[in-house]
């Protein structure tokens, strides 16, 4: 069982509703003050206001990046953002800090980093904390306060982390049972509506045959001889019975008048569906059975032959009428119609003035 291309664990979790982008916002918000009140020493602002940028572009990649499990192309980056944006920002930093504030970069990492678990590239997200410890590290070792102590203000990353790692590992599988459960809701519920479609046309069947049929067989059951009229009616109820089995999508109420009248012409109609309309539109089904209307309106003697082809050709139906000559019209999976006639003129006015394409 697959899940649609837009279902993933941030449909549960609720990543696209508007509330998330509302949390975004003010996640923006917090990150753009702290970055830019705790600048007390700071050697180059700009520094700083980069490392905010790539944190902000990383959490929203959190919301956008399609694909569960995050892929490697939008994980990698996502993670690799957390130590590039600590090194911009940490070495703006004097010596000593002159607040806790000016760490602030540890703490909006981390908040991404969680999520990058729950999206399911939890290695990614492991990496991208243990660089951001070894970037803390050398820079109290590079500027003499020593390396544990980059270590020690960094460290406390890991507990969030850890808890949103065993979190993910209980909350993805039931994550993707719930979506394969929607799935099956949906299939289901489409699989409904195609029976109790189905289950309709073959009530207006039976209706369309009850009121055909019955009356010529009442008077079969009572014994009277059949009068010609009566003779030709079960001739033309018989080829409609055929066509309601051969003839399958391309038959509706339009179409079958029209067979019958054409028949009453003393038009020889033969109609084939071989499924190519089974799985098309529903403008394009109505397409194919307005071009049939027509071209049984058309014919006042001869042959009709309409054939639906098998799916998956380019050619989804082919009418071809022979009387003292051949008419072929076929219509494509595009839309389009072609046919003998100029293109121009309706098939309805060529049946007064056929002329052939020039």
């Amino acid at each position: 069982m697959t899940t649609t291309v837009r279902d993933d664990v941030r449909d549960i979790l609720g990543m696209r509703t508007p509330t998330a982008w509302l949390l975004t916002g003010l996640f923006a918000v917090a990150i753009c003050s702290m970055a830019l009140a705790a600048d007390d020493g700071i050697r180059d602002i700009r520094c700083t206001v980069l490392a905010a940028v790539l944190i902000l572009g990383a959490g929203l990649s959190m919301l956008l990046a399609p694909g569960d499990p995050l892929p490697a192309r939008f994980a990698m980056p996502t993670a690799a953002a957390a130590p590039l944006a600590s090194a911009l920002a940490i070495w703006q930093l004097p010596v000593p800090m002159a607040n806790s504030t000016q760490i602030w970069f540890l703490g909006a990492c981390s908040a991404y980093l969680n999520f990058l678990c729950v999206r399911g590239a939890a290695l990614w997200a492991w990496a991208g904390l243990l660089a951001q410890i070894a970037v803390c590290a050398w820079w109290t070792a590079g500027t003499g306060q020593g390396l544990l102590t980059g270590v020690g203000f960094s460290f406390i990353n890991l507990t969030p982390l850890l808890m949103a790692t065993f979190f993910a590992r209980v909350v993805r599988p039931m994550a993707h049972s719930i979506l394969a459960l929607r799935q099956q809701d949906t299939e289901r519920a489409a699989a409904e509506a195609a029976a109790q479609a189905a289950q309709q046309e073959r009530d207006e069947r039976v209706a369309r045959l009850d009121s055909a049929a019955r009356p010529l067989l009442e008077i079969i059951a009572s014994g009277r001889p059949l009068t010609t009229h009566e003779q030709a009616e079960c001739r033309l109820v018989e080829a409609e019975l055929r066509d309601d089995i051969l003839g399958g999508v391309m038959i509706d109420a339009s179409v079958g008048a029209a067979a019958r009248s054409a028949r009453q012409r003393g038009v020889t109609v033969v109609l084939d569906d071989s499924g190519g309309l089974d799985d098309v539109d529903t403008d394009l089904r109505q397409l194919v059975r307005t071009v049939l209307r027509d071209a049984l309106d058309y014919a006042d003697g001869g042959t009709v032959t309409a054939r639906v082809l098998p799916p998956g050709r380019t050619t989804l139906a082919s009418i071809l009428l022979r009387d003292n000559g051949e008419l072929r019209i076929e219509v494509e999976s595009t839309g389009s119609v072609r046919s003998d006639l100029d293109r121009r003129q309706p098939l309805r006015e060529a049946k007064q003035d056929p002329r052939p394409a020039g």
